[in-house]
């Protein structure tokens, strides 16, 4: 029961940044000289991946096993980590290593 209440909590937790995201879409003079429109529509990715991620997590946790669920957990609260400052393009591609001659 624990896995399903946090997932829902951290599910809930990442609604509000859609509502930011949308918001800052809307209203371009709010962003710093550096950051583009198109970063913040890449931005919006996090929120949604919360939002569905964290529910699937919390029914695999209800429904098949609460470990199952603790995985998830740990796999998304790695993933936010990973992309704190932001996704980039090409960001979870394998880079190929460059032959030099």
């Amino acid at each position: 029961m624990a896995v399903v209440i946090y997932s829902v909590a951290a599910a809930l937790m990442s609604a509000p940044w859609l509502v930011f995201f949308a918001y800052l879409r809307r209203h371009p003079a709010l962003l710093g000289e550096h950051v583009g429109r198109g970063q913040v529509r890449a931005q919006e990715a996090r929120p949604i991946t919360g939002l569905i991620l964290y529910g699937l997590t919390g029914l695999l946790g209800w429904i098949v096993n609460p470990l199952l669920g603790l995985v998830g957990i740990v796999v998304m609260i790695i993933y936010h980590g990973a992309t704190s400052e932001g996704i980039r393009p090409g960001m979870f591609h394998r880079r190929r290593p460059r032959h030099q001659d």
